[in-house]
């Protein structure tokens, strides 16, 4: 499904990927951590053919994005959804439009089906009455919401959430991870969560990976991650107490 071989990435000589290596299987939902300026958005980017690394082997549903075509990636773009870090909503849209928009890019469904389709989507994010809302009016909470909904509008293979949960309260985050952790769970896509909510992130993932200084230094099922004795494992785990009830995979 998606596979990155010896990535490495540089803006204006300054490392963000340098060495990372990936891969991760059809129907995983795998929860990324790490430090501040890892890499952890770049390689998102990356995975989602927005970013061209200038050394390594990006392999995603089949395509090899170093030697792909515009068009190939265009294609590719139409099975991916991807959920900002800055959300990066449409100020001047309503929630309605902002929701619509990949269907209208992307496809070539007509305007009655991108409503019905925006719309159920609005309403499987709790939404429901808030199509013709502006985003000023909003919450920080809601503007995720919006932000997931546009994502997963086009029923995507791979669905990328970078930081989904930054800047929530408690109970906001959860709701929004349960949310991804729901998409997983009702349908086939692979998912890949950025989270500084270490708790939660681990609540719902089946995998988690480490990113640190532009590599992915472990990565391994949730039951063995947490039981890593690597030291920047643990860093990351010694605060980690699990409030949550605990999500099962086979």
């Amino acid at each position: 499904m998606i596979d990155l071989l010896d990535i490495a990435v540089y803006y204006n000589n300054h490392k963000s990927l340098d060495g990372l290596s990936l891969h991760v299987a059809k129907g995983t939902l795998l929860g990324v951590l790490g430090p501040g300026g890892c890499g952890k958005s770049t390689m998102c980017k990356v995975i989602a053919g927005l970013v061209k690394p200038q050394k390594g082997i990006v392999l995603v549903n089949g395509v090899k994005l170093m030697e792909a075509t515009g068009k190939d990636i265009l294609n590719l773009q139409k099975k991916i959804g991807m959920q900002f870090q800055n959300d990066a909503l449409f100020e001047h849209m309503s929630v309605l439009e902002n929701v619509s928009y990949p269907l209208k890019r992307l496809t070539d469904k007509s305007e009655d089906e991108v409503e019905y389709l925006a719309v159920r989507q609005i309403t499987m994010v709790g939404l429901s009455g808030y199509e013709n809302s502006s985003l000023n009016k909003i919450s920080g909470g809601q503007r995720r919401r919006v932000a997931l909904a546009r994502a997963c509008v086009t029923s995507p293979d791979i669905l990328i959430c970078d930081d989904p949960t930054a800047g929530l309260d408690p109970v906001t985050s959860r709701k929004i991870l349960d949310m991804i952790a729901g998409i997983r769970v009702e349908g086939e896509s692979t998912i890949i969560v950025v989270s500084s909510d270490v708790p939660g992130l681990l609540s719902i993932s089946s995998r988690v990976a480490l990113l640190w200084d532009g590599r992915i230094i472990e990565e391994e099922k949730t039951s063995e991650f947490k039981k890593s004795e690597t030291g920047e494992v643990r860093r990351f785990l010694k605060d980690a107490v699990l409030p949550f009830k605990n999500w099962s995979w086979s």
